[in-house]
């Protein structure tokens, strides 16, 4: 009887540890190239769009750029993000476009 509560344990154990593995969804590492950066011109009150593999971006309204990025882009849930400024913009449009961003099921890299 005693075997049988052990094995039972051990079979318990075994399974809760295997639930402390990495998740799915973990964070980005942030020495990783991002594959989009979004650069806030604050100036022109406009986002520049640029997949890391282009030399140059799109200039969006930043309302737009969740929707550009999956439509347009097509890039992939689960991508990598940063954002930076060229002009002081409102931590308001950052923090929108990164929570649409977030929502979408991309990953902030940093920024």
């Amino acid at each position: 009887m005693m075997s049988l509560r052990a094995a039972l344990a051990s079979t318990a154990g075994l399974l809760l540890l295997a639930g402390c593995g990495q998740s799915a969804t973990a964070p980005a590492t942030p020495a990783a190239k991002p594959d989009l950066t979004v650069t806030f011109d604050g100036q022109r009150h406009k986002c520049i769009v640029a997949l890391s593999r282009e030399a140059q971006g799109n200039t969006v309204a930043c309302s737009d750029v969740v929707s550009f990025v999956k439509e347009e882009l097509r890039l992939p849930g689960g991508s990598t993000y940063a954002v930076r400024d060229i002009a002081p913009i409102d931590d308001a449009t950052v923090s929108q476009v990164r929570a649409g961003l977030d929502g979408a099921g991309y990953r902030f890299a940093g920024g």
